[in-house]
């Protein structure tokens, strides 16, 4: 059956405020209006139903069609799981991982927000470029390690605050071709020195855009003349860049289950809603500047949207990377080699090519292709069958569902 409005709060939220919020900004860049669209359709029934029905005894199932849309928090927990089950392939069994988080001063959000392809893609490529550079010194680790890059661009009330999580391994492929482990006991690359060398990376490289005139300076016009330019660069070069560095995750599992919250969850999940009015939206957040206490915020429902949207990436934008060892067109070659010189075998990624019914089995132990009245075989209706076509039971439960 098609759940109610009140079992996903932001679907009820973007059907009560959307259409006045799209009146208030009538040029939404076609990505933000594909998210919003999708959203207020996600599993009512619009895009469609799944149909099957037993063989054997008739027993129909009807579930309405989920959007799939990367930044809809309605459908997105199957494909959370699965990508955290095919990241845990990938973890070497013995060795440390590291939580370090890269954030930018708040100067930039303007410039960040109007150049959200270009100077996100920049973030990404400083922080690869500063711990593949760091990792290969010999007084660190002198190999190439394996990194997760995760792009969050929301803070806990929904601010604009783009920052990036690595899940950074404590090892690494020597260019002799061996595995070594760093020797250090925790983190094992300096905190200023990582600073450091992220911010130089990451102003260096935003002059060479604004020099070859890449950036939109629309919403930031007073940083045109190149004086200006000059001195907002200086003041950047002049504030401290503390990167976060986090708990070590030892052994396997946890450092992936950490960032898998953040691989498919767009700026709010359902349950942190707790009241949608007819002119305002409710919703927990936790204050980590008073002690991670968790607080309520009420905002007006277009505003609510506005939060929401401005974290909708431009397209085809990969919000999840990787780099090292684990660069995607040499991640099987370098892991067998890892195994080998570990004295294991790797056994692959199982999870890659499983289907959605292989996968609901795998993860909730519930076999969507058996009966659950008879135990006979399920089958699934094409898409696009006629309604005259479905079998009499079929069509009695269609017919009440929609």
């Amino acid at each position: 059956m098609t759940p109610t409005d009140s079992s996903y709060p932001i679907r009820d939220a973007f059907r009560r405020f959307f259409p006045n919020y799209a009146e208030l900004h009538p040029f939404l860049p076609m990505e933000q209006l594909k998210v919003a669209s999708s959203i207020m359709r996600c599993k009512t029934g619009e895009l469609g139903y799944n149909v099957s029905y037993c063989d054997d005894c008739g027993y129909p199932l009807v579930h309405a069609v989920s959007c799939n849309n990367r930044s809809c928090p309605c459908c997105q927990a199957p494909l959370e799981k699965k990508w955290e089950l095919e990241r845990n392939t990938e973890l070497i069994s013995g060795i440390a991982y590291f939580h370090v988080v890269f954030t930018i001063p708040h100067d930039l959000n303007t410039l960040v927000k109007a150049n959200l392809k270009i100077l996100l893609g920049h973030q990404f490529k400083c922080v690869q470029d500063t711990l593949l550079a760091l990792c290969a010194d010999p007084k660190f680790m002198g190999a190439t390690p394996g990194i997760l890059s995760v792009l969050h661009t929301w803070g806990q009330k929904l601010v604009f605050h783009p920052h990036i999580h690595v899940c950074l391994s404590g090892g690494g492929i020597t260019p002799a071709g061996q595995f070594v482990e760093t020797r250090h006991k925790g983190f094992f690359l300096p905190r200023t020195v990582l600073a450091t060398m992220f911010r130089a990376k990451y102003l260096c490289g935003l002059k060479e855009l604004y020099d070859s005139s890449r950036l939109d300076l629309s919403h930031t016009k007073d940083l045109e003349a190149p004086a200006k330019w000059q001195a907002f660069i200086n003041r950047l070069f002049a504030k401290e860049w503390i990167p976060f560095i986090g708990e070590t995750f030892n052994g396997r599992g946890n450092a992936i289950r950490y960032l898998a919250r953040y691989s498919f969850r767009t700026a709010i999940a359902n349950s942190r809603i707790m009241a949608v009015t007819d002119t305002h939206v409710t919703f927990r957040y936790k204050d980590y500047a008073d002690g991670s206490r968790e607080k309520t915020l009420t905002v007006r429902g277009t505003d609510f949207i506005g939060m929401f949207l401005q974290h909708v990436l431009p397209r085809g934008f990969n919000r999840v990377r990787f780099s090292g060892y684990l660069t995607n067109c040499r991640k099987t070659k370098n892991l067998k080699l890892i195994h080998q010189l570990r004295g294991s075998v790797y056994t692959g990624n199982p999870y890659r090519k499983m289907c959605i019914a292989e996968l609901i089995l795998s993860l909730y132990g519930r076999d969507i292709c058996t009966c659950p009245e008879c135990s006979g075989k399920m089958i699934r209706l094409p898409r696009g069958m006629p309604k005259s076509g479905l079998p009499p039971r079929l069509m009695r439960c269609f017919s009440a569902v929609c």
